[in-house]
């Protein structure tokens, strides 16, 4: 039987309790859920930020691409507070581990947890050792994008990550610094590096570099950010191996039978679709 292992899910109770994930994955046969700490203040989008949502994806892969990435730096302000046109919403800026650290003792069999760091607030070396050995514990998760800082930031992190073994799942932001995909795995050789949501903002671009280097590897998360055409594109130009399923719930509807469905409907090899579904991502954290 095959495992299925979502890679990429915030856990953020306002919007879906942990019973109610829980549900969700026995309904939809999934086995394990990596959680990572809630990242925004919990919003709906009305009907002209849904449709400028909707075209993001359209935009970045077009030759309008520099509309597309203005459209994308946009949803962040210059006091750090997310925005849909106008309409602002708190970023959390400190990510809190702790509850998830008790949901996934409280849990072992279903869940494995990120831990969340940002160096602009917070001694990031002393956060991860706080948590890594501790149960269900499996890599570092960061957010160069929404927390607005450069990836070179990231060095000490990544440096102790090559150390222990440890993944780290990046949100690449839409500019050189806080988008610089080269940068992590030119200094630190060895690093594993998962770059989230098929590497939005630059896609194609990032999918080149990561098919040609190892340890480099995509997730598929995000209803927002990959569409049923970026996802099949990004699965055909990378191969199966370097893609790992992940929601991003429970934002934006990004449920596991949704998600699981368009996975499915692309008719994949079974022993494609069984990597990309759970056997990746456990080869990749050694579980």
């Amino acid at each position: 039987m095959s495992i299925i292992v979502d890679s990429h899910y915030h856990l953020e109770e306002q919007i879906e309790t942990v019973e109610a994930l829980l549900g969700q994955m026995q309904s939809n046969g999934v086995n394990r859920v990596a959680l990572i700490p809630k990242m925004n203040e919990p919003f709906h989008l009305k009907p002209i930020p849904k449709k400028a949502s909707d075209l993001l994806p359209r935009l970045l892969m077009s030759r309008l691409r520099v509309l597309g990435l203005l459209l994308y730096n946009s949803t962040v302000t210059s006091d750090g507070q997310l925005s849909t046109l106008g309409t602002k919403y708190l970023i959390y800026h400190k990510p809190d581990n702790t509850y998830i650290d008790r949901v996934i003792r409280e849990y072992p069999d279903k869940f494995f947890g990120w831990i969340f760091v940002n160096p602009k607030t917070m001694d990031s070396i002393a956060e991860i050792e706080r948590w890594v050995g501790g149960q269900g514990w499996i890599g570092v998760k960061t957010h160069p994008f929404w927390h607005n800082y450069p990836v070179k930031k990231l060095d000490d992190v990544a440096a102790i990550c090559r150390e222990k073994n440890l993944p780290i799942l990046m949100h690449l932001g839409g500019d050189r610094e806080t988008g610089d995909y080269r940068y992590l795995p030119e200094r630190h050789p060895g690093l594993k590096i998962i770059y989230a949501h098929a590497a939005v903002p630059f896609y194609r671009e990032a999918w080149e570099y990561v098919r040609k280097n190892e340890n480099i590897y995509i997730d598929l998360s995000s209803s927002v950010y990959i569409n049923e055409r970026i996802l099949a594109a990004v699965i055909n130009s990378l191969g199966y191996a370097k893609c790992l399923y992940g929601t991003d719930g429970p934002y934006a509807n990004a449920t596991q039978g949704r998600m699981l469905n368009r996975i499915h409907r692309l008719n994949l090899p079974r022993n494609e679709q069984e990597h990309i579904l759970g056997a990746n991502f456990l080869e990749l954290i050694d579980a």
